[in-house]
């Protein structure tokens, strides 16, 4: 759609974020992007992919990101994971740090003029559930949720064996301040493209 979109990983390296955004904007399997790296940079340029900027950020404060953030001017940030995002303070307990940490994302997207979206780990609750509330985060319960605008809980069936993969997936909106809307839609997800579908 145009939009400029800055991804900062500090979990797993990017390289591998990349590799599923082009999967999934290009159709091809990372297989195929491997295969052919030329023909699926050039399927992804023609998506206007070129406007995705990848960053390791394991070292980064959130002082450092907003500081990037003011010099490249994103409309999107993506943070995998948020929750790990370093910031000044001293705290108490780990949910206080995070409630706050929540909270300065918020004003940083108030004063970037930009949405962020921020990865969180479900905790041990949400272990073979199917619909994620926001009470089922891990490390803060209610403090991230009172923060956040909107909250999307992924879900899917578990089996007993691994050997049998399961593509269903609940993307439960348990929290919306944007449209008011809440529910769960049921979706599959293609591992291969890393796309969900209807």
């Amino acid at each position: 759609q145009g939009a400029k979109v800055l991804i900062l990983g500090n979990e797993e390296a990017t390289e591998r974020s990349m590799v599923r955004a082009c999967s999934a904007a290009t159709g091809l399997s990372p297989h195929q992007i491997l295969q052919d790296p030329i023909k699926a940079r050039q399927l992804f340029r023609a998506k206007k992919q070129d406007r995705l900027i990848f960053k390791d950020t394991q070292d980064w404060t959130l002082d450092t990101i907003e500081g990037y953030v003011a010099k490249i001017r994103p409309d999107i940030i993506w943070i995998d994971q948020a929750d790990k995002v370093q910031i000044t303070g001293s705290f108490s307990a780990g949910h206080e740090r995070l409630r706050e940490l929540y909270r300065r994302l918020r004003e940083a997207a108030k004063r970037h003029k930009c949405a962020i979206i921020g990865v969180s780990q479900a905790s041990v609750d949400a272990e073979h559930k199917t619909r994620l509330s926001y009470t089922m985060m891990e490390g803060s319960k209610i403090g991230k949720a009172a923060e956040a605008d909107l909250i999307i809980g992924i879900g899917r069936v578990t089996h007993e064996t691994d050997d049998i993969i399961d593509p269903v997936r609940y993307l439960t909106v348990s929290k919306n301040k944007l449209s008011g809307w809440h529910g769960t839609i049921v979706c599959n997800l293609q591992t291969e493209v890393s796309r969900y579908v209807e």
